[in-house]
């Protein structure tokens, strides 16, 4: 039974299914019981045929691509006093990779990856995306 019926209906349904129509049960509603039960059987149904490659996945898979480019081209410009962090590689990509005309856009352009260049992903997910590709 649905949630927004109430315990009459129910036991009204539950008589119209034992096909019970004496006593105290003839009393009960039948033909409310019986449009309740119409409603309540469960179908089966088709699902719909989407994408394969939704533009989450794609983007997944284009970073994959493209993080040891980036990290090339991210060290090549530290100075020579500077650390290879992780946290600073990511906000550096965040900032260059939707600026036009930066080597990261131009890189990711001719690349064909559209996903990660027209969203504007987070440090964190840039992060995320980095650590998969350690494990």
């Amino acid at each position: 039974m649905a949630s927004s019926n109430h315990w009459w209906l129910a036991l009204g349904a539950h008589a119209y299914l034992r096909r019970d129509t004496r006593g105290i049960a003839g009393l009960l509603p039948h033909i409310k019981g019986q449009k309740v039960l119409k409603k309540n059987f469960l179908t089966l149904k088709n699902k719909r045929v989407g994408n394969k490659e939704t533009n989450r996945t794609l983007a997944r898979k284009q970073a994959y691509l493209i993080l040891p480019e980036l990290e090339y081209i991210y060290r090549a410009n530290l100075r020579s006093h500077q650390k290879f962090q992780k946290r600073n590689f990511c906000s550096w990509i965040k900032n260059e990779i939707n600026k036009p005309l930066t080597p990261v856009n131009q890189l990711a352009t001719a690349a064909n990856m559209c996903c990660i260049v027209e969203q504007h992903h987070s440090v964190r997910w840039w992060l995320d995306q980095l650590k998969k590709m350690q494990s």
